[in-house]
């Protein structure tokens, strides 16, 4: 056989093992379906190439937990379907007939989270590894044999977290913040930041429409004085209608339920920074 004969029949082969090897990587893909957007997030990120993960819950334009799963739909899941819950009472919640399915898996008997502030403590950077912990022991439940893959992305996922808190932390340590967010103070503490917060009285009357002015009046007045202020999606409506075109104002915003966390949230520290440092001076004229 002739050199350019031979080299052809190699190239044959490599791309024949290629494309067989691609047909089995993707039939032997785990389809999870998930209840939570913060569960398809670890899911996505842990499970990487072995997973295609569907969320019954998930974020709409305005922040708000919506069902994109309908519960006839889930009844008419086969048996076989992998589904994965916070706990028995997150998926009784859903109406998530969980006795059918014989791949059911929740990560704890009952979560040890107060499920109305769920989304404040899966924004601490220092709690959602303990939540990934659980989704890795699930996934290699399901599929033992790529066990040292998911142990591999959990590994890359901790030490990511670690490094855009760390990060966070050298461009935000002191730096002043008013925090007028529903559920992400914990994500601000946790690179430094100094939060002040409205008085009780203060967030109810802003909340129920009243006093508005003394909003207005208190953040343009932390403004010149060069605090900034933070809103995330959870915060009130009425305090997020008042400030949302307020330039001087930043809002957190919700990551996507595909998206990779780690740069989801660096990307957020970065933005935050960015505000901070382009927002106009309060004396013309004077260099920064």
């Amino acid at each position: 056989m002739s050199f350019k004969k031979r080299t052809l029949t190699v190239y044959l082969l490599v791309f024949c093992l290629c494309f067989l090897g691609g047909r089995a990587q993707a039939k032997t893909s785990l389809d999870v379906v998930v209840t939570s957007p913060w569960l398809s997030l670890l899911t996505s990120f842990i499970g990487g190439i072995n997973v295609n993960v569907t969320s019954i819950q998930e974020w709409n334009e305005d922040g708000e937990l919506v069902r994109r799963i309908r519960t006839r739909s889930l009844r008419s899941l086969p048996p076989e379907s992998l589904i994965m819950a916070f706990d028995y009472r997150d998926a009784k919640g859903l109406g998530l007939p969980f006795e059918q399915y014989n791949y059911y898996r929740p990560l704890y008997d009952q979560l040890p989270l107060d499920e109305n502030k769920i989304d404040a403590s899966l924004s601490d950077p220092s709690v959602i590894p303990f939540i990934a912990q659980r989704v890795l022991t699930v996934l290699a439940d399901w599929d033992p044999a790529n066990y040292p893959y998911y142990q591999r992305r959990l590994a890359e996922f901790q030490a990511r977290l670690y490094s855009t808190t760390l990060a966070g932390r050298q461009i935000l340590k002191e730096q002043p913040i008013y925090d007028l967010t529903g559920h992400s103070s914990t994500l601000l503490q946790a690179v430094g930041c100094k939060l002040t917060r409205p008085s009780e009285a203060e967030w109810a009357a802003w909340s129920a429409w009243k006093e508005i002015h003394q909003l207005t009046e208190t953040v343009s007045r932390l403004a010149e004085a060069k605090v900034s202020v933070v809103l995330d999606y959870s915060t009130p409506k009425a305090i997020r209608s008042i400030l949302s075109s307020n330039p001087a104002v930043f809002l957190i915003v919700r990551p996507r339920s595909d998206m990779d966390y780690p740069a989801f949230l660096n990307d957020q520290y970065i933005s935050l920074w960015s505000k901070i440092t382009s927002r106009p001076l309060s004396t013309p004229g004077r260099r920064r």
